[in-house]
């Protein structure tokens, strides 16, 4: 229990910081094109044939150009310069981040960190840094999995990386563009291994905290085979699962519950073997003390802190909010299709002010997941910016990204109030479902019914 408090502290600043944290986008979204384009401008070859290290080489893969550490790892160099303020990467943090991330972060991680973002209170009420033992996986756990599912990212025609840098898609891009809402666990382990100096430790047996770095949702989504034909269910897809724990020596019936696993991805659909771990972190819905549930990425540059929407804001900038509601979704389950009928039923009635439905349809078996007329994420969350309510409605699972995006652009969610399975509770997913301080991040500390409305059950069913 005192590890979950102590985790809980950690996480609880991370939110306000690690959106507004990224750095260098512009710069390291070079090297995400290092990655395959210049490395193998044809694609003859590639990451997946040419860089794993428990298959031979393919002698072709390499010229006196295209060198193994080129293409596949991070040359040794001195670490990037930091501005005023800002703390270095420490020496394990630096060389833990080119292991698990290059060749695309090879001059450390692209997320600032600050000593109050690891500072805890122990038990005797003494405030000290947080000591944090990060494994030295093999890069089948992160590395391998992350840059494969970056390829078919790529090949999809995304510009963007998996949650390292500042990037807004274009357009959408098939499956890819739904995986990067599961990539906050790449981003929290930027976040430890940006950990200023006195956090990081080499010895397990300073460590408060073991943080296990296996991106166990990325893992699912790329199935080994870049993402293509993901395996959504209990994740029995996955390609590293089934070695991670002969890997974890200091693991044991006595430091379980201080061993964090990165699985941001819903709970249900994550593979069994991480359910039932007692510390982790996850989409929700949260079931147990050490679950603690986190949002969805906001890596566009015009949702951070400072700068984009909330710049325009300060300036006197910001447009005129004209759009009453607006939803971006597919409409294809029964209560968005009551709420949304309704919703619809009102923009047919000429309303004073304009109401914006972009529904989702998608052919799954052929990849075509994003048959829209809004075809580009940056025109939704522009008109999210511009509207007033935002419903937010019974999705696949009970973590919903709009919900991130509407509290980000300003726009107010709208949901409907269920009974939930737990007596004298609302869900906001579904009749019987979790109730809400199981579903959101950081319940206690954010009063979230103070800007959501809630809409109650019967009154949707009533159609009013």
């Amino acid at each position: 229990p005192h590890t979950s408090c102590l985790c809980r502290a950690v996480l609880m600043r991370a939110p306000q910081r690690i959106t507004a944290s990224l750095l260098g986008a512009a710069v390291r979204a070079s090297a995400w094109q290092l990655l395959d384009r210049n490395c193998w401008p044809d694609f003859a070859h590639h990451y997946a044939a040419c860089c794993h290290e428990e298959f031979p080489v393919d002698p072709d893969c390499f010229d006196e150009e295209r060198t193994f550490n080129k293409c596949c790892r991070c040359v040794a160099k001195p670490p990037r310069n930091t501005s005023a303020g800002d703390v270095p990467p420490t020496g394990l943090g630096l060389k833990l981040s080119r292991h698990f991330f290059g060749p695309l972060l090879c001059d450390g991680p692209s997320l600032k960190a600050r000593p109050e973002d690891f500072m805890v209170s122990t038990q005797t009420g003494e405030t000290r840094l947080l000591r944090v033992f990060i494994y030295d996986l093999h890069r089948r756990f992160n590395g391998d999995i992350l840059n494969r599912l970056q390829l078919g990212g790529w090949l999809s025609g995304s510009e963007c990386d998996y949650g390292l840098t500042l990037c807004t898609e274009e357009k959408w891009n098939s499956f890819f563009s739904v995986f990067r809402q599961f990539a906050t666990e790449v981003i929290v382990l930027l976040k430890f291994l940006a950990a200023p100096p006195g956090v990081l430790t080499a010895n397990p047996d300073d460590a408060d905290l073991f943080v296990v770095p296996y991106f166990a949702k990325t893992d699912c989504a790329e199935s080994g085979n870049a993402g293509r034909d993901p395996c959504w269910g209990k994740c029995k897809c996955a390609t590293a699962i089934k070695y991670l724990f002969q890997d974890l020596p200091h693991y044991n019936w006595r430091t379980r519950g201080r061993h964090m696993f990165l699985a941001t991805g819903d709970f249900k659909d994550l593979p069994v073997e991480i359910q039932a771990q007692p510390l982790l972190i996850s989409l929700g819905a949260s079931f147990c003390g050490g679950h603690f549930v986190v949002p969805s990425p906001s890596v566009d540059a015009v949702l951070q802190p400072g700068v984009g929407f909330e710049a325009r804001e300060n300036e006197g900038r910001a447009p005129e909010r004209h759009i009453f509601i607006f939803w971006f979704g597919s409409n294809d389950k029964e209560w968005r299709n009551k709420v949304i009928g309704q919703v619809l039923k009102y923009r047919d009635s000429n309303p004073p002010r304009p109401v914006l439905v972009h529904e989702i349809g998608g052919n799954y078996e052929t990849r075509d997941v994003w048959q829209t007329d809004a075809n580009s994420p940056k025109l939704v969350l522009e008109e999210m910016y511009r509207s007033v309510f935002c419903p937010i409605i019974q999705g696949d699972v009970p973590h919903q990204k709009r919900l991130f995006d509407a509290i980000l652009t300003g726009c107010i969610p709208v949901v409907v109030a269920f009974s939930s399975h737990a007596d004298g509770e609302v869900s906001w997913w579904l009749p019987g479902g979790p109730p809400v301080h199981r579903m959101v991040p950081y319940f206690e500390e954010i009063d979230y019914r103070s800007f959501v409305v809630e809409v109650p059950q019967h009154v949707v069913e009533q159609g009013r």
